[in-house]
């Protein structure tokens, strides 16, 4: 077997073929997780990123859930700044977001410009001499306007 169980109900979420008997498999076992407030990765509070680290889930869909909830109930709302409050706060550098980036980067990295493979398109490319263009053009018409010539010259009274 390649594939990698956590416990019986993952295996049986992910494996077809298993019974449920206790064929002796190995599961593999995790250090325990601790319900902390995800500063690092949150929104508000971190309470919501916080559960999503804790059950394994995405923070995007425990928030999601969240706000149904909120819109459907109402009790989320106390109950989020309940546990902003008594939850601790992750004790993780405020620079794990910053690496993770950084991994996600390189590791999906495309290719530089004008190479085969690069995911630039004219379009891209026009839009953004396009985007210069207009920005020398405010630059230009700001220098030569008179206002700045009269502007200059006060600073220049003024020095």
């Amino acid at each position: 077997m390649s594939t990698r169980y956590k416990n019986e109900t993952d295996r049986m979420m992910r494996d077809a073929n298993w019974d449920g008997t206790d064929d002796g498999y190995n599961y593999s076992r995790e250090p325990a997780r601790r319900l902390t407030r995800n500063k690092i990765d949150g929104k508000l509070g971190g309470v919501c990123a916080g559960i999503g680290d804790y059950l394994g889930w995405d923070h995007t869909l425990v928030r999601i859930i969240t706000i149904l909830l909120i819109i459907f109930t109402g009790v989320p709302v106390i109950a989020y700044f309940i546990l902003w409050v008594l939850m601790p706060k992750d004790p993780r550098a405020p620079y794990v977001r910053e690496y993770r980036e950084q991994y996600e980067a390189r590791n999906t990295m495309e290719a530089p410009a004008g190479t085969s493979g690069s995911k630039t398109t004219y379009n891209d490319v026009k839009s953004k001499f396009r985007s210069v263009e207009v920005r020398l053009q405010d630059l230009e018409r700001s220098i030569t306007s008179k206002e700045w010539k009269l502007r200059r010259d006060f600073r220049d009274l003024e020095g």
